[in-house]
């Protein structure tokens, strides 16, 4: 069932932020030792904790507030759940519709600054008829949406499919995401092709063809060498990089009880994947992402208590298996793809893709940029949306 959306405003208590500053103002670092100065254990006291000292010194999440709060929010009842999501109306007579599908561990907020130059390209030396109509919804569990147990994608495929039909009434619109935001894409363009119309993959994409499942190291029969190069490549990065998921998917709450109670060890939980993800190359993780950045990543999660929460979609995941689509079926709708040297999760050949994707129409090779595409390469994934959207309103005239 689903019901009207209501405005939304973010407004988060003092006393909550007072608690978390004090919490990172007084962390023991004198218990922290390492072994390897480098990030091979985890994340370096010499580099959290400047990090640390600029959040309990200058960071200001008023600051941040504000600037979320100058978009709309709503909030809406989708399958008996609260969903929390951003709905900005683009410029001209037709915008397109637009979702927006964040991953894990990061959130709503990481597309709010792509948002005036898809909803308004004209402000941007763009043109008016390529705006979209963007929709930036909170998954389940997660920022301020509710959860009432582990949902797989598949289940938040649905939840977001009736967020757009049932809720806004939109008949037909496009699905861009990375992460969980692109394997739900992807399971909305499986599921419900007549109002999906497109997906847009930025970095990698974890819905694979039957019998060649991400990271299994698995291909089929008539594989080609650049495919099982492929395979045998993502199996061994795997290898090294799976424990965080491991432990999300098996024993989350075992995690949570740590986490719910040290914001400094949600940061270090959360920006050792910043720093493992993204495409650095003899940068640090401050040089490629600002520090104001980092943290409001890390607070969201602080600020709503939902640390526990956004971890169920893994465990969901691991519970249902379902990691390819079924014996001879294809995700039909057109697709757009940005591949990226993500260094944890590597683009999979155009090959490999075609093999669960029947009409790729639009695909890009970037040589920067890892699994954060939205900051590390903000105007590629602009550009690409934009002619992606071309595309698939040409395709519907015809």
């Amino acid at each position: 069932m689903s019901f009207e959306p209501t405005p939304f405003y973010i407004s988060i208590p003092q006393e909550k932020l007072d608690d978390i500053q004090n919490r990172v103002k007084n962390y023991p670092w004198d218990t922290i030792t390492t072994y390897d100065p480098s990030w091979n254990p985890g994340p370096p006291p010499n580099e959290l904790r400047p990090i640390c000292d600029y959040w309990s010194s200058k960071y200001d999440w008023r600051e941040t507030e504000k600037t979320i709060n100058s978009l709309p929010h709503f909030k809406a009842n989708v399958s008996t759940m609260d969903i929390h999501f951003i709905h900005e109306r683009g410029s001209g007579q037709n915008p397109q519709p637009l979702l927006l599908l964040h991953g894990w561990p990061y959130s709503f907020i990481s597309y709010t600054h792509l948002v005036p130059r898809l909803a308004h390209p004209e402000r941007y030396g763009g043109k008016e008829e390529d705006a979209f109509t963007v929709i930036i919804p909170s998954f389940p569990g997660f920022a301020f949406s509710s959860i009432k147990e582990p949902l797989s994608p598949r289940q938040v495929a649905g939840i977001m499919n009736d967020l757009m039909t049932s809720v806004l009434g939109y008949k037909t619109y496009i699905a861009h995401g990375g992460d969980w935001g692109s394997y739900t894409s992807d399971l909305l363009g499986f599921h419900y092709p007549n109002s999906c119309i497109g997906v847009h993959i930025g970095g990698n994409s974890s819905v694979r063809h039957y019998g060649g499942a991400a990271h299994s190291g698995e291909y089929v029969k008539d594989a080609t060498d650049a495919e099982i190069s492929f395979a045998k490549l993502e199996h061994g990065i795997w290898q090294t990089e799976k424990a965080y998921n491991l432990i999300q998917s098996i024993r989350p709450l075992k995690l949570a009880y740590a986490m719910m109670d040290s914001p400094v060890g949600v940061a270090a939980w959360i920006l050792e994947a910043f720093h493992v993800w993204a495409d650095l190359r003899g940068k640090s993780l401050t040089e490629v992402f600002d520090v104001k950045i980092l943290i409001d990543e890390v607070m969201i999660y602080l600020v709503t208590n939902t640390f526990n929460t956004a971890t169920w979609i893994y465990a969901a995941d691991w519970k249902d298996n379902q990691w390819t689509l079924p014996e001879g079926k294809k995700v039909e709708v057109p697709t757009g793809f940005i591949a990226s040297p993500d260094p944890v999760f590597p683009a999979p050949p155009r090959e490999v893709l075609e093999k669960s994707h029947r009409r790729i129409v639009r695909w890009r090779d970037v040589n920067e940029g890892g699994h954060f595409l939205f900051y590390e390469g903000p105007d590629v994934v602009v550009e690409e949306l934009i002619e992606f959207g071309k595309v698939v309103r040409g395709l519907r005239i015809e």
